[in-house]
């Protein structure tokens, strides 16, 4: 019998970089997805419509040559360590674009893993799936992030924000009305994690806290500026940005709970020149893009959104920004030879299964 899966992407909307390092993040489930479809087969077989590729799995601990490959393998593996599991064949599609900030690679793993528990009649909690997904992309994949990601697909809730502190794991819901329009700009520049740069960055800041002799969410800023020649001219850059942005996502939930838009807004806008200026993980493209949405008079504020080095901004407004992207689309273009696509995001729920009734 076939069963199909709905995970979505997430957007996080201030928090970067903060996660892996036990800061506080503020994402959510949106409305884009990953669709998984699972059916008993005598054998592993998947399947992506992203690649138009098919290939039979052994559950061994192999590497495949396909990248996405290994998030699926990973998921089947690790889930195989804990619990029986039968062969599948599986179908991947969905709306959710690969490599521009959305967590597409957390959307499939986590649909895959809620997809087994839901076949083969387990027990795990949200939680539980969330941390296994974490570790399949920390351990089997190699991309050493945070719990912000999984944590947010697993469990997020319609119209509200999660206000997650990846030390602990401890989170509470922000739920909101009458937020404004959210718009992500997909700059065509494809990021990938598993690269290199995004585990240097995690490198520096491991080194920050070595040498600190503390952890992050122990530093003050007057530690760090006192340790400033200690630690180098990029590692007291890592840092700064580390604890402003964590000081940055509390400022934003009091100014949501208020419903002080300008000041959520102001607030993405420091967000995108920090990662920028202190933290090094934006483009050329991102950055025009970024500074062409500051002289909109509806947005609010944009900034980058996912790990940086390619991805999208998201940019907050009072109303839909169509007429004026395609204005700045054509720029783009024009500036760096590439198109940029965007779209309207919206809060959306966690991972689940598409009851037969409502399937197309």
């Amino acid at each position: 019998m076939k069963a199909i899966f709905k995970s979505p992407g997430r957007i996080n909307l201030i928090g970067e970089h903060t996660d892996y390092n036990g800061g506080y993040v503020l994402p959510a489930a949106i409305d884009r997805y990953t669709y998984v479809s699972v059916e008993e087969s005598t054998r592993f077989e998947v399947y992506s419509t992203y690649f138009n590729e098919k290939k039979y799995l052994f559950l061994d601990d192999q590497r495949e040559e396909s990248e996405w490959l290994n998030y699926v393998k990973g998921a089947l593996l690790y889930f195989s360590k804990r619990f029986k599991l039968r062969p599948y064949k599986i179908t991947i599609c969905g709306d959710l674009p690969m490599g521009a900030g959305l967590s597409s690679s957390a959307s499939l793993v986590v649909g895959i893993i809620y997809a087994l528990s839901k076949m083969e009649r387990v027990r795990l909690s949200r939680k539980e799936i969330a941390t296994m997904a974490h570790a399949v992309e920390n351990e089997f994949v190699g991309v050493k992030c945070g719990i912000m990601d999984q944590y947010a697909v697993a469990m997020g809730r319609k119209n509200a924000f999660m206000l997650l502190n990846a030390f602990d794991g401890s989170f509470e819901y922000i739920t909101v009305s009458d937020f404004p329009k959210m718009t992500v700009i997909d700059s065509g520049v494809k990021h990938r994690l598993s690269s290199g740069q995004y585990n240097l960055r995690r490198k520096e800041c491991d080194q920050v806290e070595k040498m600190m002799s503390k952890a992050f969410r122990d530093m003050t800023l007057e530690d760090v500026k006192a340790k400033k020649e200690l630690l180098g001219n990029t590692l007291y850059k890592r840092a700064l940005h580390v604890l402003l942005e964590n000081e940055r996502v509390l400022k934003a939930v009091k100014a949501m709970k208020i419903r002080d838009w300008k000041e959520v807004g102001k607030l993405l806008c420091e967000s995108h020149e920090s990662l920028r200026n202190l933290f090094e993980v934006s483009t050329n493209e991102i950055d025009f893009i970024v500074e062409k949405l500051k002289g909109v008079k509806s947005v609010y504020g944009a900034r980058m959104i996912g790990g940086g080095f390619g991805g999208s901004v998201l940019a907050l407004s009072s109303d839909y920004l169509d007429e004026e992207l395609r204005k700045i689309s054509f720029e783009y273009a024009h500036k760096f030879g590439i198109s940029m696509n965007f779209y309207h995001v919206n809060l959306s729920s966690s991972v689940r299964k598409i009851p037969r009734k409502f399937r197309a």
